[in-house]
């Protein structure tokens, strides 16, 4: 949400560097108000979990440029007179206005709906909407199911499957798991099989003996039969107009699934072969396997499971920009900003305790109770790649691996701050290593040419740009000079 000032610059510097509307803001410009225009974007902000914000005054053409409204005052009162008028239920907006290079820009902040008034619904149309990266789209009738599902805490994965038994188990799968059982709960010791898969949670009704939706899911011969929804697809994407390639859809119980993709990825990534110190090669991939362990094994783990999500699929890409994975259903009490700190309820929760005990190739399907998180943050931190980039829509979730680093929204509103005079016609270059500044540290000429693979001429035409700007300082002479963050900023 935008407040100040500063909050402003801030977004407008994360408009600039995504090149347009991001999935939580919106530029608009207005001669006039149009509820037309305005009403899928405030109904597909407040069906998000954390709403978004619309600017006006702010133009996408030729770049991100303020060109200003003229009556704000008008404009604002339009919006929320929208906002309590325009939609099922009434939704609520925070209204600011600012002044910029002489311009004013009026700020529509919405709040996410709470859960249970959800899907909110635009009235002129009688249509929900929601927010992905294109912007603005009507949802369909098994998204709008997802979020009513979500009024009451998810339990479809202890739900039984029509026609199952103990014959759709996988013998290996299961004497793995009960003697995991045995080995982490006293109590289940003595406890015949069938007991232990009763209280597990693997099958869910005793006298009918048909499994739950979690237990065939996690130590099925093969879940798809009664399941066929629970794959994931996987796919290298191709650039511009040529078709994906290496196509895979992978089927099976979930451990073999995360194993199965888990191939895939090490044999569709970039790779090189390192050899260490000590004489031995070992093989450098350019996504963090243990990263793209956790993500898969989350999403999983944590899949949608209700009957809304039948025909929805985990998707994996490898793009040019990097690693993408998306699947059914949000985030289920938790924010994406919380994510990796802390403990949150586990959507699917008998699956979670289930996969706690259940093993393939790689090991136990769930490690470390809330560690995914924070292993994947630090294994992408040492491989030196950026943080992993979070989005949730309420019906879906996605996580990216970018190849190259992405200055973080915090960082971009930081330099946005830095005033528009400031930082006007900084290069990529530039913003990253005074990102890196901020977090404290220093630059040579040496380390800003190996670092962004440019020439010495231009390592030093840009950091003593820097130092013109006011925002460095440079210490020492000639080649010992080093590079600095001005002040405290």
């Amino acid at each position: 949400m935008i407040k100040s000032l500063d909050d402003l610059l801030g977004a407008l510097a994360v408009l600039e560097l995504r090149g347009g509307d991001t999935t939580s803001i919106e530029a608009k410009t207005f001669s006039e108000y149009s509820s037309a225009q305005m009403g899928p974007t405030m109904c597909a902000f407040a069906n998000m979990p954390e709403g978004g914000v619309v600017l006006m005054g702010v133009s996408e053409r030729d770049g991100i440029n303020v060109v200003g409204v003229d009556d704000v005052n008008s404009l604002l009162q339009s919006a929320a007179s929208q906002a309590r008028n325009g939609f099922s239920p009434s939704i609520r907006v925070d209204l600011r206005a600012f002044d910029l290079d002489g311009k004013t820009v009026g700020v529509v902040n919405v709040e996410g709906a709470d859960v249970n008034e959800k899907p909110v619904r635009w009235l002129k149309d009688k249509k929900a909407y929601l927010r992905q990266y294109d912007g603005d789209y009507q949802m369909s009738p098994s998204e709008e199911q997802m979020l009513l599902l979500r009024h009451c805490r998810p339990n479809s994965d202890a739900q039984a499957v029509p026609g199952s038994s103990l014959r759709d188990l996988d013998s290996e799968l299961v004497n793995r798991y009960l003697a995991s059982v045995r080995e982490t709960t006293p109590r289940l010791v003595n406890d015949s099989d069938e007991a232990v898969l009763f209280f597990t949670g693997v099958v869910a009704d005793r006298e009918s003996g048909e499994l739950s939706t979690a237990g065939l899911y996690a130590l099925g011969e093969y879940p798809q039969r009664l399941l066929p929804h629970l794959t994931v697809t996987a796919a290298v994407e191709g650039t511009d107009d040529v078709r994906a390639v290496n196509r895979r859809d992978f089927t099976g119980a979930l451990p073999v699934i995360l194993d199965d993709v888990l191939d895939w990825v090490a044999q569709n990534v970039e790779s090189r072969q390192v050899v260490t110190r000590d004489g031995h090669g070992l093989t450098d991939y350019a996504v963090p396997l243990l990263a793209a362990r956790e993500v898969i094994a989350n999403a999983l783990v944590h899949r949608d499971l209700s009957e809304a999500s039948r025909g929805k699929g985990i998707d994996l890409r490898i793009t040019r920009d990097g690693f993408r994975l998306t699947n059914p259903g949000g985030l289920w009490g938790i924010t994406v900003d919380r994510l990796g700190f802390g403990d949150h309820p586990a959507v699917n929760e008998h699956l979670y305790q289930i996969c706690r005990n259940v093993e393939g190739r790689s090991g136990r399907v769930i490690e470390a109770m809330g560690t995914g998180i924070r292993e994947v943050r630090r294994a992408l931190q040492d491989a030196g790649m950026a943080e992993p980039l979070f989005f949730d829509n309420g019906v879906s979730f996605t996580v990216r691996f970018p190849n190259s680093a992405l200055i973080p929204d915090g960082d971009l509103a930081w330099i946005g701050r830095l005033g528009r005079q400031v930082a006007a016609g900084l290069n990529r270059c530039q913003k990253e290593a005074l990102v890196d500044m901020r977090h404290g540290r220093t630059w040579s000429n040496g380390e800003y040419r190996e670092h962004f693979g440019v020439t010495a001429e231009e390592a030093r035409a840009d950091l003593r740009d820097l130092v013109s700007r006011g925002l460095v300082t440079s210490t020492g002479q000639r080649r010992w000079v080093r590079y600095e963050l001005a002040g405290k900023r």
